[in-house]
């Protein structure tokens, strides 16, 4: 699957957006040393999407989709952007809950950018 086609969405919550928002002035405008954290954090946004959008289509088991995301979640806690990282636990939360409408909506909030 494309990045690109992991960027669609529509409107979304103002925490996700601040995220999104973020993520994206990261990948346009990062440069020098700290570039591979930049690239690290988009990386592992894109990851969440992609595992999340796996579940919801009953393609990989809800263990594996959880770990996954909470991998995600504290590597983005780590990075440049410490905040973008609520938004993918709040998803695997969700997930773990077994609340397909949730993840749905988290994951349309996440790729709107």
């Amino acid at each position: 699957m494309r990045a690109s086609a992991l960027l669609r969405g529509r409107a979304m919550h103002p925490a996700l957006r601040a995220c999104a928002l973020s993520l994206a002035a990261l990948v346009v405008g990062a440069c020098g040393p700290a570039d591979a954290d930049w690239r690290s954090a988009s990386s592992w946004s894109l990851t969440a999407v992609a595992v999340a959008r796996a579940w919801e289509r009953g393609e990989v088991p809800t263990r594996y989709a959880g770990r996954a995301l909470k991998k995600a979640a504290d590597e983005l806690a780590k990075g440049p952007l410490p905040e973008a990282g609520a938004p993918v636990d709040e998803l695997r939360q969700a997930l773990e809950r077994g609340d397909r409408q949730a993840v749905r909506q988290l994951v349309t909030e996440l790729s709107a950018r």
